[in-house]
């Protein structure tokens, strides 16, 4: 079985504070609900190279230096694409691209810096429960999985409501303090005793 955490979401759990910013528990899935529900998705390598030139691109253009040298998709990167010079989605109109298309490639920027620091896996959501999550990053540490959605997360950024950093800095901290699969079970009077 996969066991899902959903960064974000509802929080629940006491009003003190000290949930805050922890992921929260939100189901129990099989291994064939998720094969039917999930297809692994890869960035292709000309897709992404566009997306981080266009990130590169902005930097110059703007004259505006790097917080962190290298990758140009560190999360303080591309929050300085979000937060100096003109704005990222202008800048990618000039190009006669959309903000879509703009968010976009923050979003496949943001999964791979992702996927190659923390080891995510992008999958394709065959039934999304929300227009913005048709792509989905999973991170699965002995069956238990969180979720990230990025196309989601970077209209947030861009909408100034969250930064990249911000998620990361989560990330952090909920991937120490994943709980075992035994746990869960036991949570969910699922075997064990309760």
């Amino acid at each position: 079985m996969n066991f899902f955490k959903k960064l974000f979401g509802k929080k629940t759990g006491s009003s003190n504070g000290a949930n805050q910013g922890r992921a929260n528990f939100s189901g129990v899935y099989s291994t064939e609900h998720f094969n039917e529900r999930y297809n692994e998705f890869s960035l292709e390598k000309d897709m992404l190279d566009g997306c981080l030139k266009m990130i590169e691109g902005y930097f110059i253009d703007n004259q505006i230096e790097r917080i962190i040298e290298g990758p140009v998709n560190h999360p303080a990167n591309l929050d300085q694409v979000d937060q100096s010079g003109f704005g990222f989605v202008l800048y990618c109109q000039a190009f006669e691209l959309s903000e879509g298309e703009a968010t976009m490639f923050l979003a496949f920027a943001f999964s791979d810096y992702l996927i190659t620091k923390y080891g995510f896996k992008l999958y394709k959501d065959q039934k999304p429960d929300h227009p913005l999550r048709g792509m989905t990053l999973k991170y699965d540490k002995d069956g238990v999985v969180l979720s990230l959605y990025p196309f989601e997360y970077t209209v947030k950024v861009l909408k100034g409501n969250e930064t990249f950093s911000a998620l990361e800095e989560k990330l952090k901290a909920n991937l120490k303090e994943l709980p075992k699969v035994d746990e869960l079970l036991k949570n969910f009077g699922i075997g064990g005793d309760k």
